[in-house]
């Protein structure tokens, strides 16, 4: 009888310390520990800054696609929004430090525009987010292919390009911009009136209607927010290679959405965080490092990361019904 009062604590103080910590760092400890082992190598604190700066991309990416989850919509057109800023910035900069400020503001201008036409779409007109966002991803593609004419041209600017080549410090300086969108949208999220209707308009549209909050401009500040963060992950990733791409954005049309997952925010709405998101972006990254040290194919790691992502789905699930 001890011997299993002893388990059942045992086991109990076990989840509290997860329930603490948040899972999504517990399973990014432990496959960084993983990796390290069959990888000495990146036990180096070179390898930790590589994996954030990488991470930096998606994770930015995945800051506004919380947002959208959070009031149980999603943003598919942020892989479109990704190639056309980077095919838009490179084109106006054309290498030249004179051309920033208008690029810059071109680039943010077209952000705006996007989220403003989901918003739209999914608030206006009802259209399921699901269909919008597709329908707007395959615009923006679209867009960059006929302004291109397939043969996209330019460059980023030499000091741009600091913004995703330099350091400070030694930290990648991507990763501190990251890191300080990230901890903005979190006090936003958590410390203000707005996020406290953020999820509640996820949690319970209807109801929150009827308290009194403005559902639908939270709605559709969420496609903005999502727009902008995409538009920033771009102008990041652009100066981090710098020159344009037109198959730039594929990789994150669903990656931010695997790292939001992941990071326990639920596709209902209402559950969610982004300090959660910024765990998720990490893991994802990791495993893509994770799979190059044990060399499986790209197809493994696309089956494995869906694995990942239905598995995170059915456990945040099971874990909410047994608080529930």
């Amino acid at each position: 009888m001890n011997n299993t009062s002893t388990t059942a604590s045992t086991r109990a103080h076990i989840a509290d310390v997860i329930t603490a910590v948040g899972p999504v760092w517990v399973a990014v400890i432990a496959l960084y520990v993983l990796s390290a082992i069959l990888s000495p190598a990146m036990f180096q604190p070179s390898q930790v800054l590589n994996i954030l700066q990488v991470a930096a991309f998606v994770g930015v990416i995945a800051c506004g696609q919380t947002f959208v989850l959070l009031v149980g919509g999603i943003d598919l057109s942020q892989a479109g929004t990704v190639t056309l800023i980077n095919i838009m910035v490179t084109s106006l900069m054309l290498g030249n430090d004179a051309n920033i400020a208008v690029a810059l503001a071109v680039c943010l201008g077209l952000a705006l525009a996007i989220g403003l036409g989901n918003a739209l779409l999914i608030v206006v007109l009802r259209v399921t987010p699901l269909i919008a966002t597709l329908s707007t991803n395959s615009i923006l593609f679209g867009a960059a292919l006929i302004y291109t004419g397939g043969a996209p041209h330019g460059a980023s600017a030499p000091s741009f390009n600091w913004l995703g080549q330099g350091n400070m410090s030694g930290i990648p300086v991507s990763t501190i911009c990251w890191l300080v969108i990230a901890f903005a949208l979190a006090w936003l999220t958590r410390a203000t009136v707005y996020g406290r209707w953020l999820y509640a308009t996820g949690a319970n549209p209807v109801a929150a209607r009827l308290m009194g909050v403005p559902t639908r401009a939270i709605q559709a500040s969420a496609y903005v927010v999502s727009a902008l963060t995409a538009t920033l992950g771009s102008l990041l990733l652009t100066a981090y290679i710098g020159s344009p791409s037109l198959g730039i954005g594929n990789q994150f049309m669903f990656a931010s959405v695997a790292a939001v997952v992941v990071g326990g925010t639920a596709l209902t709405g209402g559950v969610g965080g982004v300090i959660a998101t910024v765990g998720g972006a990490i893991f994802i990254t990791e495993l893509n490092s994770f799979t190059n040290i044990i060399r499986i194919n790209t197809g493994t790691q696309m089956v494995l990361q869906g694995t990942i992502i239905a598995a995170s789905v059915l456990l945040y699930r099971a874990v909410s019904k047994k608080r529930r």
